[in-house]
């Protein structure tokens, strides 16, 4: 009697197992879980199984999720909101998996506001813009940080330096600026980028970085030129205009002294002469 019994249930067992009314094995997954990517969880060695979401819902196929020969699903391509737990059923024998999906790693690039980043004059000042593109596959709402590093390590807000952000739907921009610029400023400049999410079903991204190099410079010579305008006819209104110029994005104004000689005699104020002094 207890070796019919047995032999009964062997039988039962083998039958349930070929018809895939019980999942003889864990669920296989094909690929890795980035998103971007096609990413198969298999139930096992069901025939015919169905796949469900954490809220019990089922699994339907709806252009990016494929569901086929009645047990695969097929992640095509893989989103961050496709992260979660998810069941596989069959019969009355069901199993689990988290799907954690770890977003890829993102493209960052850097560029600043100077015409030539290997000649930048001291006392000026520069913006530096990292910019990071947020892949289209990350369709849930994460967290980008960013942070500098300079010729003296970390970067944060300073008596020269200012870091602000501004956030639009694929691109953040990290800008930091510079003034005064001192010659001790020359050297590597780097902005390291990830992203992460609240989500325990979405992992963050690995570091991105980009490079730009500065090569401070000592503040050239001053550039003065003398013009005219008027009529040089006795009884006439002439005047004769000094220029001093100085390098573009000056944060210090040097105090610039300007005298009129004439015949090697300075030239003042008086009845017959005016002298003024505009900045701009």
């Amino acid at each position: 009697m207890d070796f019919q019994f047995h032999l009964y249930h062997i039988f039962l067992l083998t039958f349930l197992l070929c018809h895939g009314v019980i999942n003889s094995s864990n669920i296989t997954v094909i690929g890795n879980p980035v998103a971007g990517q096609v990413y198969t969880l298999l139930c096992g060695n069901a025939t015919n199984a169905t796949w469900k979401y954490s809220n019990g819902t089922t699994v339907v196929s709806n252009g990016k999720i494929i569901v086929s020969n009645n047990r695969n699903l097929t992640f095509n391509p893989l989103l961050t909101s496709h992260g979660g737990n998810y069941t596989c059923m069959s019969g009355n024998i069901s199993n689990n998996i988290a799907v954690i999906v770890e977003i890829p790693q993102p493209k960052t690039t850097i560029s600043s506001n100077a015409i030539n980043t290997s000649m930048v004059y001291s006392g000026t000042s520069i913006q530096i813009v990292c910019t990071v593109h947020i892949p289209s596959v990350v369709d849930t709402p994460v967290v980008v940080k960013t942070f500098w590093i300079g010729t003296q390590g970390p970067i944060t807000n300073g008596s020269r330096t200012n870091v602000t952000t501004v956030q639009a739907i694929l691109v953040h921009n990290t800008t930091l600026q510079i003034s005064p610029l001192n010659i001790s400023d020359s050297g590597m400049y780097q902005c390291v980028s990830n992203i992460s999410s609240n989500s325990v079903h979405i992992k963050a991204s690995n570091n991105s970085s980009a490079n730009l190099s500065l090569s401070i410079q000592a503040l050239p010579p001053l550039v003065v030129t003398t013009s005219s305008y008027g009529s040089s006819i006795a009884g006439s209104v002439y005047s004769l205009v000094c220029t001093v110029k100085v390098v573009d994005r000056l944060v210090v104004v040097p105090d610039v002294n300007v005298v009129w000689m004439k015949d090697g005699r300075v030239v003042m104020n008086g009845t017959n002469t005016t002298l003024a002094r505009t900045v701009s």
